[in-house]
C-alpha cells in the first residue's frame, strides 16, 4: 500500500525539525516549541494515513454493495422493460465506471459513493412493487449495512482524533526539565 503524500510530508517536516533545527537551538522555550511542533506533525501524519486507508476500505465496501445492486437488478427479468429500473442501472453503471476510470481521489470517491447509495435506496423505493419484496429487502439491507459501517467508522475516527489531541495537550502541559518545575 502506498503512503499518502501528506503523511510523508508531515513526517519529513517533523524529522527536519528534530534532526536539523533542534540541535542548533539553545533557548529552552524554542526547544519546547520545536518539540511540540514535531509531536503535532507526527500525530497528524498518523491521522492522515489512517483516514486515507479507511477511505479506501470504505469505498471498496460501497462499490461492492452498489455492484451487488447492479447485478441483481440486471438479473431481474421482470424489470428489463422498466424505465425506473433501467435509469437506476444506468446511473449505477456510470458511477462505478467513473470511479474505476478516474484518477484515484479517495475523498471525492467516498462522497460520490455515499450519494449513490442514498440515490439507490430512493431508486429501489421508486421501483415499489415491480421489484420482488425479497430482493428489495435484501438490497436495502446491504446498503443500510454499508451506510451504518460508514457511520460507525466515522464515530471511531473522531474518538481516536480526540484522544490524540488530548494526549498532545497533556504533553504540552508537562514540564520538560527540572528548571521548568514550579518553585515550591
Amino acid at each position: 500500500m502506498e503512503t499518502p503524500l501528506t503523511t510523508l510530508m508531515l513526517e519529513r517536516c517533523a524529522q527536519t525539525i528534530e534532526k536539523v533545527i533542534m540541535p542548533d537551538l539553545t533557548d529552552t522555550f524554542a526547544i519546547d516549541q520545536a518539540t511540540h511542533m514535531s509531536l503535532l506533525m507526527h500525530t497528524l501524519a498518523l491521522t492522515v494515513e489512517e483516514k486515507s486507508q479507511g477511505l479506501r476500505e470504505e469505498n471498496g465496501q460501497m462499490m461492492g454493495a452498489l455492484g451487488e445492486v447492479l447485478r441483481m437488478l440486471r438479473e431481474e427479468k421482470a424489470l428489463s422493460q422498466n424505465a425506473t429500473s433501467n435509469a437506476l442501472i444506468s446511473r449505477l453503471d456510470g458511477e462505478l465506471k467513473k470511479i474505476d476510470a478516474g484518477p484515484p481521489d479517495a475523498n471525492e470517491d467516498n462522497y460520490n459513493l455515499k450519494a449513490s447509495l442514498v440515490e439507490t435506496i430512493k431508486g429501489l423505493d421508486a421501483l415499489g412493487e415491480d421489484l420482488p419484496e425479497e430482493t428489495s429487502s435484501s438490497l436495502r439491507q446491504q446498503i443500510r449495512s454499508v451506510l451504518r459501517q460508514q457511520l460507525d467508522h466515522a464515530a471511531a475516527q473522531r474518538e481516536i482524533l480526540m484522544a490524540a489531541q488530548f494526549a498532545f495537550m497533556m504533553a504540552l502541559l508537562q514540564p520538560k526539565s527540572a528548571s521548568e518545575t514550579p518553585d515550591q
